[in-house]
Formats: C-alpha cells, structure tokens, sequence
C-alpha cells in the first residue's frame, strides 16, 4: 500500500490491517503484482497505450459528448446505456447478487458498501428508462444485502466472504439501497434491515458527533458525513429521532473540523493522506452535509457544503479536467485525476444549480462530463471495460490503478443522469430530457 493508501483495493473504504494473516501492504503489493502482470494481456495494454497516447495530446476531452456521432443527446443515451451494461455484467459476473469490480486480472466477489449506493441508482434509471429488467436487478442486489448483514446489524468493508468486521461507512451506504427499495417495494423487510444498520451506527457514535472505533483504522473522518446522509434517509422513512439527532451530531463534528476556505481536516481514509485529501472523499463530505440540510433543515450545514464546493469547482480546468487530491489552500496535489471524484462534483454542481439558478454551475459539471465521457470511450475496449469508468486517469494514476471499480461508474451515471435532466429541463421548459429506452436499455455490454 502506498503512504497514502490509495493502492488499496477498496473504494471508499482501504482493507482492514490484515485479511486472512495477510498484511495489507503485502496484499496490495500482491494484487499490484497481478495486475501488472495481467497488463500483458492484449486489451489491458491497448487500454495502456491508448492512455499514453491522450497524456501527449492537447486536451483531447474538450467538447467530447458534442462531438461524438449522433450528437449530444444521442450520445449521452449512449453513454448511459454503456455505463447500466457494464454494471449489469458485473453482477452477472459476480453472480450472487452484488456487484464487484473489473481489475486487470479479473472479476472480484460483490462489495456491500457499492452495492448498496447502487441500488439507488437502478431504480432512478428503471423509472427514467421503463426498463423493468433495472428494477429486478435492484431487488436482486437489495436481497443480496439482505443476506450478507451481520447480526449486530452492520455491514462488513471490502469484498463478500472476507470475513471484516462491520464498518460504519460502509453499512451507512447499504442503508441508501435498503430504504430505497422499501420505498419503491412497500416490502417491511427491507425497512426492518435498515433500522438495525441505522441502530448500529447510532449505538457505535462518539461523544463527539465521529464514528472512530467502528471504522478503518479507528480513525476519526469528516467524510463519514456521507454515512451520516445515509442516517439522513432513514430519519425520513422512519421519523425516528435518535437517526436524526446522530445526523445533526456528526455534521457539526464536520463544521468544527472545516477551514474557512471550505477545506476539511481529517478527509482522508489514511492518517498521511489527510494532509492532501482526495476528490472523492472531499465530495462525500460535501454532499453528505448538502443531504443533511435537505432532510433537516438545517442551513449550516449546506452552507458549509457549498463554500467546499465552490473551491473545488474553481479548480477545474477548462475542458473538464480535475486534479485529484488537494491541500489546505486548495493547491492541486497529484496529476492525476480520481475519477469518481470528479463525477460527485459534477453531481454536486447540479444540485447547486438546482437551487441557485447559477449557469456556471451547471456548465462546469457539463466540462467534467465531458472528461468523464472522453476518459470512458478511451478505456473501453473488450466486454469486461466497455461502458466502465477506470479509477484514475491516466489509468495507472494512484487511485486504485488499473482498475474499473464499480462505485466510478454509479457516479458516473447519477452524474450523467442530473446533467442531461437539468438541460432538458431548461431548453423544454421543465419537461426533462432523460436518457431514452430506445437507446439506453439494453442488456450486458
């Protein structure tokens, strides 16, 4: 594992210290071993050179999605089709329900955490698509969880059959795919298994708003706001205070650790990585604080989320470009970019738009579509890449190299989704154009 942990194989979440009697710095540099050796493999080196070939060229991203053939709308259909068929093949692949990642090498077993915000995702596009087949595969990865949960109601980090113990973040994210689905179901189950994970969590809550001793680590992490936004929907389907009340609790733990330029203290899932934390932890703090305001009310705390989001909004480059870790000035840290970092800006851009009217907002989130789109079409060649979104780009960047972890592609889509929503809505008068069912549902990629 490198000192920042970003060579751990997890999303949102690194590898506990050991798995199995492993170390985790020999597991990492296993499974680097791996894949370096799978790059070989003549599609995982097209995908290599294609990558060297776009680091040589002059912003080749610019205005990707107005360029490619069929034009916009056509091609954001397209794109949505590619990115629900490889999700779709991986939970075809993994075969137990959940969905997993594509790394050079292979597929890996289902992960909870990213199942669980995925969920989600399937039901949003089952009603923007009328693609029935979305909907069976939500349930289908809702009973997974349903399954895989531990008896004192969380859910373990990392892979299925690893044998982890349950990790705050993680359940807080499989709770976002269980109340969902009870919402689009009516079925109490899925509700029931939601409040014990919600119980956990409040019962492993810290004096002082954080969760450390039931996370990685036992660090204490400001970006747990996004498990608080997961509490934050359960407070809604239950109307159960003590949810809301370990919501208001770990956000004002969050404001207490913001700078004012909006940066945070401790957004890193490594104690060396705080220094220089990452897109993607940096954006689910930021939304985690926007969701806990929406549910609520509590205008602190979307305050505090647009001040961070604005600063990383300034830092994206024209054509869509965006760094992937940044310090206390907000000074980009790395070259490379973390590519679901980028997506839950772009999410998060909209949801600003939304409420402010402000174009720039929404035409910086089009930029980093269009990033996104480019880096998508460039890596996405062979039936296990086509439609998926790498952890980095270049692909060998520090974020989870050579690899298409699952949760890029989730963003990728929810981001892909509000964007093209929010044009439609503008240019039709509210109407909205969604990605069409013609053109964007069709099977495994």
């Amino acid at each position: 594992m490198a000192s920042n942990g970003e060579l751990s194989a997890g999303g949102s979440e690194a590898p506990a210290r050991s798995v199995g009697g492993v170390p985790v710095t020999r597991r990492n540099a296993t499974n680097l071993a791996l894949m370096a050796l799978a790059a070989l493999w003549p599609q995982n080196a097209a995908v290599l050179v294609r990558n060297a070939f776009a680091l040589a060229r002059d912003g080749p991203w610019r205005d990707h999605v107005r360029r490619r053939r069929g034009g916009a709308d056509a091609s954001l259909d397209a794109l949505a089709a590619g990115a629900l068929g490889w999700i779709r093949r991986s939970q075809d692949q993994v075969g137990s329900g959940g969905v997993g990642d594509f790394r050079y090498g292979g597929w890996t077993p289902g992960y909870p955490e990213v199942t669980g915000y995925i969920i989600p995702t399937f039901w949003d596009y089952h009603h923007a698509l009328g693609d029935d087949d979305l909907a069976a595969r939500a349930v289908r990865m809702a009973d997974w969880e349903l399954g895989v949960q531990k008896l004192e109601g969380g859910f373990e980090s990392l892979y299925e059959g690893e044998g982890q113990p349950p990790v705050v973040f993680n359940t807080g994210q499989v709770i976002r795919g269980l109340t969902r689905t009870h919402a689009e179901t009516g079925e109490d189950r899925y509700l029931e298994a939601a409040v014990r994970a919600g119980r956990w969590i409040v019962a492993n809550q810290e004096p002082d708003g954080s969760w450390t001793k039931a996370n990685y680590l036992g660090m204490k992490r400001t970006y747990d706001a996004y498990a608080a936004g997961g509490l934050a929907h359960l407070h809604t389907a239950t109307s159960d205070e003590a949810f809301g009340r370990a919501v208001r609790a770990n956000c004002e733990f969050v404001l207490r650790n913001q700078r004012p330029n909006g940066w945070f203290d401790l957004c890193d899932n490594t104690p060396e990585g705080n220094a220089t934390p990452s897109t993607h932890t940096l954006c689910y703090t930021i939304d985690g604080l926007l969701e806990a305001a929406d549910a609520l009310g509590e205008p602190e705390f979307r305050e505090a989320g647009e001040r961070a989001a604005r600063a990383l909004a300034d830092r994206v480059e024209p054509g869509g470009m965006l760094r992937g870790r940044f310090d206390d000035e907000w000074r980009p840290a790395c070259r490379y970019s973390v590519l679901t970092g980028s997506a839950q800006l772009g999410i998060i851009l909209v949801k600003l738009y939304r409420a402010t009217g402000e174009k720039r907002l929404l035409d910086t989130a089009g930029e980093l579509l269009d990033f996104l789109a480019f880096v998508q079409d460039l890596n996405g060649i062979g039936a296990d890449r086509s439609g998926g979104m790498t952890g980095s780009f270049p692909i060998w960047g520090r974020y989870v190299p050579l690899k298409y972890p699952s949760w890029a592609t989730k963003f990728y889509l929810d981001h892909l989704r509000l964007v093209t929503k929010a044009r439609g809505d503008d240019s039709h008068g509210g109407g909205g154009h969604e990605p069409t069912r013609a053109t964007a549902a069709p099977g495994s990629a």
